[in-house]
């Protein structure tokens, strides 16, 4: 496609100072993002928000007059202290997008982060965010253009002191351009297209940047790997094998943070599995700098936030191999014709169904230290046996042991009833599952990861003492109404490890609707925390979420996900609450300091004496009756 530079009408222009005008109405020298605000002759504009306009038709520098400029408030590290909405509701935001005293779930202060410092009622849950200030959505609350899908992502509710805080980090989302480009899009998400106020509207259209989410299902064929075609991205197809110093950069999930390597990898070529191998890249920290003109990720060492990096010279095309469900930010930066370009793919990976996720950080143990975590995933209708709990084997808790009829299709008994998927949704590239004995049964555990090499980087070496992969465990179909439960068993040491910390995901139509537990991208690294091993009666458990799930049509339309909170708060294994009361988390341990004390005889829903105050064994009916102490 060869785009012609944006036509402008006579349009209110919103620049500078009117006697300083930038004259040469030609491209910056560092591709298109000047340093904000400051002209070349010295001049400076006056804030966005200063009510000043300019009426010079289609001059040099031309931001028009958009209806949604971006307007930032002061800088603050909470936005709940009232300052930010009396800033807001100056600038016309209406009450219900202000923060109040939760967060209105916008990066108001443009700083990066979504509503820092405000306060949420439950760890671990997560809602949707926006990488844009309250002051740039349409009435419906929605950010506009590039920013409509590009900018959203979800932030989860987190804390390492004695209050639960919104963690600020919005996954999955980017920020605006600074400046809009001559390209359709509308990059800086004011309402108007092709409207840079550095370069003017004669600047050429020479770099179209993705505006919409790719959409790809995890487990792709190994031979057949989508590529992300970067040289598509410049306009001019005589201008695209001139674009050089290529480098690709791409971030995933919670879990790509917790464990050793991400779980993702890039390749060069579509075929994963030719020699020599056309794996590439390497694990590399990153952070986003804000500063660089234009902003981009970049490598920073000691940042929690876990990429992988490839410098790929003239390489303009990459291919990304993804396992898990969730929201990837593939970046890819080039120079041409002297100036540096930074373009963005968003990346939607999603199973269908419920999926729950399983990391910790103290994962290993085939070389020296490391625990043997198991996630668990409980049915709470339909039970094949009058015994109700964890590790039974009368059909309703799917684990590691073949006996509960997730891990293979001829297991006895087989299955919950749920008809079996086709292969593809379970095998492929990553996947350790093989179809065969094994099936594609609903539920079924993917990786039981009881020794794993945390040194070894390739997601696609299976087995014990390999790739150190989260545990998961998948149910692509369930019915209307029906009712699980997710729990995290401390079932082993290995090498003297004592202490894990582990991160539970839960995904519905991969779509993050649950991130808790340790996660070192938002600063929550103390609890929960499991340090005695063993199952039944003496290894701890994180009783973590219950799942309610919404089917119409036969599609999953929704998942009803909540935390599980302690009756009488173990600060060191649920982490702190102020005036020690209830919640946060509730990991259940025969050394719990707790009143009354649990006497932790069995791994049934529910002990008897217990502070659950149900019968023995009894299914509880709401989340605080699931935690025993």
């Amino acid at each position: 496609m060869v785009l012609a530079g944006c036509q402008c009408g006579t349009e209110t222009i919103r620049t500078g100072d009117a006697g300083h005008p930038k004259t040469d109405g030609g491209p910056q020298p560092d591709g298109g993002e000047a340093d904000a605000g400051l002209l070349p002759d010295g001049g400076v504009p006056p804030p966005l928000d200063s009510g000043f306009f300019y009426d010079g038709g289609c001059g040099p520098i031309d931001a028009g007059n958009p209806p949604y400029p971006r307007l930032c408030a002061p800088p603050t590290d909470n936005e709940c202290d009232g300052t930010t909405d009396a800033w807001l509701a100056a600038h016309g935001v209406p009450v219900g997008r202000r923060n109040a005293a939760g967060g209105n779930g916008y990066d108001d202060d443009c700083d990066g982060l979504v509503d820092e410092g405000c306060p949420c009622t439950t760890f671990g849950q997560t809602k949707p965010c926006f990488l844009v200030p309250a002051t740039q959505v349409d009435p419906s609350g929605l950010p506009l253009g590039w920013c409509a899908t590009n900018s959203k992502g979800t932030v989860d509710c987190t804390g390492g002191g004695e209050l639960a805080y919104w963690s600020g980090t919005c996954r999955g989302a980017q920020p605006p351009y600074p400046h809009d480009v001559c390209a359709p899009g509308d990059f800086n998400c004011d309402g108007l297209c092709c409207n840079p106020d550095n370069t003017g509207c004669s600047c050429p259209g020479q770099v179209v940047c993705p505006t919409t989410t790719m959409i790809e299902a995890p487990y792709p064929s190994p031979t057949a790997i989508q590529v992300i075609d970067g040289t598509q991205w410049i306009a001019t197809a005589a201008q695209r094998a001139q674009a050089t110093n290529w480098t690709w950069t791409v971030l995933g999930g919670d879990c790509d943070n917790v464990l050793p390597h991400p779980t993702f990898a890039l390749y060069s070529s579509t075929n994963t599995t030719v020699s020599p191998s056309p794996r590439v890249g390497t694990r590399t920290p990153v952070k986003f700098d804000g500063t660089l003109s234009p902003p981009r990720y970049v490598a920073s060492a000691g940042a929690p936030l876990i990429s992988e990096q490839y410098a790929a010279g003239t390489a303009g095309q990459v291919y990304p191999a993804f396992a898990l469900s969730g929201d990837y930010i593939v970046q890819g930066e080039f120079d041409l014709a002297g100036q540096h370009y930074v373009c963005t793919q968003k990346v939607g990976v999603r199973s269908p169904g419920i999926r729950a996720e399983l990391c910790w950080d103290t994962v290993g143990g085939i070389n020296g230290g490391g625990n043997d975590i198991d996630l668990h995933f409980a049915r709470l209708q339909g039970a094949g046996c009058s015994d109700n709990g964890w590790d039974v084997t009368c059909n309703e808790d799917c684990y590691y042991n073949p006996a509960s009829g997730c891990r293979d299709s001829s297991a006895s008994p087989p299955g919950w009833g749920y008809a079996d998927s086709a292969a593809s949704a379970c095998t492929g590239w990553g996947s350790e599952r093989v179809i065969g004995s094994q099936g594609c049964t609903n539920p079924r555990l993917d990786l039981d990861n009881i020794y794993c090499d945390p040194t070894d980087p390739d997601p696609t070496h299976v087995g014990l003492g390999r790739f150190c992969g989260p545990e998961n465990i998948n149910l692509d179909n369930p019915k209307d109404g029906d009712k699980f439960a997710v729990m995290v068993n401390h079932y082993a040491n290995h090498g003297g490890t004592s202490n894990a910390h582990p991160h539970v995901d839960i995904y519905c139509n991969g779509q993050r609707v649950i991130s808790a537990g340790y996660n070192p991208a938002t600063g929550q690294t103390s609890f929960p925390l499991l340090n005695t091993g063993g199952q039944d009666s003496s290894g701890d458990y994180w009783a973590a979420v219950t799942i309610t799930a919404h089917v119409a049509g036969g599609q999953l339309t929704a998942c009803d996900v909540a935390i599980v909170p302690s009756h009488h708060t173990d600060p060191t294994r649920d982490g702190p609450v102020a005036g020690g009361g209830v919640g946060p988390l509730c990991v259940e341990s025969v050394n719990n300091a707790s009143s009354p004390s649990f006497s932790y005889n069995t791994h049934e829903f529910a002990e008897s004496g217990s502070a659950q105050g149900l019968s023995s064994g009894a299914i509880p009916a709401t989340n605080p009756q699931w935690c025993k102490h």
